[in-house]
């Protein structure tokens, strides 16, 4: 299956001119890379003055010759990616593929620190940063002002209004969620949709089955029943009538996958479920032609913080730093009551909402040899936003918006499959992020109105069960005949040469890991997946700087 063409371009504001490749399409003031869907009205950021609110998968250009200004703009969806470097030359070039705008460029970047820092603390890098120095992305959704001067992100679209009543919430949800669905598969052969046994995937199954289109349903299986849940996804798809695909992948598989996912991902991300998601890919790459995820819930507040987080982050989080270590250190060796060095484990308030926990500040300070400069990192600048806000909506953002989950990207990405997202609709999106949070949330009933909505469609006691999370377990993995990932990746550290790492911390952590310390273990695999990406990158960086840029016109 062939991947989407890639788009790029180049604005030049002191000539004021625009260059585009082939993959654009003019739509009068704007160019278009990618698709809109049916029935969806053309955006002009130009002249809303905000950010796209159409539904389809592409990205935006459009040049205000007047102002010698670009617009740039991703769906909201986020389904096109969207890159682009200000050079030294005043030159402004972007691109819908990372690699594709690195080969646009005069010269091969550096690595970012701002980016490594990122990736070191939250094992992912997210828009607007990446892996390399003066390189950006932009968000999902986001459309971005461009001038010789600087820029300027524009505004989001208007709210959306929620219905005045519970019952008509639940209805509009429904039929706007349907409706995006058929926007996705409308002309698809051969549909499928991944079903892991939670809420938001088996309610896009179901809602797709029942509007028609003949999905299979592809899971993921584990041998461990402690993260499997494919048992759950085989009830909900034998109620829907759907057939069913499940992948099952042991460690040797996981570590068979480990280089192509990783090593040769468009830049380093450690989401430990990236190997099972590239398998699950693959095999359905082979069968069907499009496939609904269902990322993007999470604009519904619906999961609350566990008791403890709220407690850390309320009252002590107000705490002098060192009282919170002392405290935490003298808990954690007690029994019966060691668990409670959790409410005072964490450097600055931020910590208690990062997805995986990587590398502390000090951590980084003793492996970079400088302090890490987190504060132009997503997060950071969202939690700041959400200063007042409800756990709820606090959870809802910086674990969701705020750390997007780059796996499934990358495994679209190299696969060739398309991978649609329904919830992350506009009239599905704006309408979730509009409603009251206790038509979201009610103690007891975690994404009310999600769970109301799938059990309109199969009932609940068929999936009601305690939600796993899609994980492996990685501590078995990197251990796996005699740590063979850990110590090939570590064992030489050259390749985080090139990052700047220093070679002793890195072989103290290495260590402590193959010593049996498992509160290592997403550290040392953070260092194992970003040796693995750089040394394959930066061999090949020479040869990338030597590629011809795609023909502009």
């Amino acid at each position: 299956m062939s991947a989407p063409a890639t788009a790029v371009g180049l604005f030049d504001p002191t000539r004021n001119t625009l260059s585009l490749d082939a993959a654009w399409v003019a739509e009068g003031r704007t160019w278009l890379a990618g698709e809109r869907f049916p029935g969806e009205a053309a955006d002009d950021p130009l002249h809303a003055g905000h950010a796209p609110t159409a539904d389809g998968r592409y990205a935006l250009a459009a040049h205000d010759v007047a102002a010698s200004a670009l617009v740039l703009a991703r769906d909201p969806a986020g389904s096109v990616s969207l890159f682009w470097q200000r050079g030294r030359d005043g030159c402004i070039r972007f691109a819908t593929d990372l690699d594709a705008l690195l080969r646009s460029l005069p010269d091969t970047p550096a690595i970012s620190r701002q980016g490594l820092d990122e990736f070191l603390r939250f094992l992912d890098i997210a828009p607007p940063n990446t892996i390399y120095d003066r390189v950006h992305a932009l968000e999902a959704g986001q459309a971005l002002r461009l001038t010789a001067a600087g820029e300027q992100p524009l505004p989001p679209p208007p709210p959306a209004i929620a219905p005045g009543r519970y019952p008509e919430a639940c209805d509009t949800v429904e039929a706007a969620l349907t409706a995006a669905i058929a926007r996705r598969l409308v002309d698809a052969r051969s549909p499928a949709a991944f079903l892991s046994g939670g809420i938001d995937s088996a309610l896009l199954c179901a809602l797709a089955v029942g509007a028609g289109f003949p999905v299979t349903a592809w899971s993921a299986g584990f041998d461990d029943p402690v993260l499997d849940e494919s048992a759950t996804a085989a009830r909900i798809a034998a109620h829907l009538g759907c057939r069913h695909e499940v992948v099952r992948p042991d460690t040797a598989a996981l570590a068979a996958a480990f280089e192509r996912v990783h090593a040769r991902a468009e830049q380093p991300f450690c989401d430990p479920a990236g190997m099972p998601t590239r398998l699950l890919y693959e095999a359905c790459a082979a069968q069907s032609d499009r496939a609904l995820d269902g990322t993007g819930a999470e604009a519904l507040p619906g999961l609350m913080p566990a008791r403890w987080r709220r407690i850390a982050h309320d009252h002590a989080a107000r705490l002098p730093r060192a009282l919170r270590r002392a405290l935490a250190g003298g808990l954690r060796p007690l029994p019966g009551v060691g668990g409670y060095a959790r409410l005072f484990e964490f450097d600055v308030v931020q910590d208690l909402y990062i997805r995986w926990q990587g590398f502390r500040s000090d951590d980084i300070a003793r492996l970079t040899g400088r302090r890490p400069d987190l504060s132009g990192t997503r997060f950071y600048r969202e939690h700041a936003a959400l200063a007042g806000a409800s756990h709820l909506k606090r959870l809802s953002v910086l674990q969701g918006e705020a750390q997007p989950d780059d796996r499934i990207r990358q495994a679209a990405r190299a696969t060739g499959l398309r991978v649609d997202h329904p919830f992350g609709a506009p009239q599905v999106s704006g309408l979730l992020r509009a409603l009251p949070e206790d038509w979201a949330w009610q103690p007891g009933r975690e994404k009310r109105l999600l769970r109301d909505l799938l059990a309109r469609q199969v009932p609940e006691a068929l999936w009601d069960a305690p939600k796993r999370g899609f994980n492996i377990d990685l501590p078995t993995l990197l251990r796996r005949q005699d740590a063979a990932l850990v110590r090939s990746a570590l064992d030489a550290t050259g390749a985080l040469d090139a990052a700047g790492l220093d070679r002793a911390e890195v072989v103290r952590w290495r260590d402590r890991f193959l010593a049996g310390d498992d509160r290592a273990t997403h550290r040392v695999w953070a260092l194992t997946a970003l040796s693995a990406w750089l040394g394959r990158h930066h061999s090949a960086a020479s040869a990338r700087a030597a590629d011809t840029a795609p023909r502009l016109q």
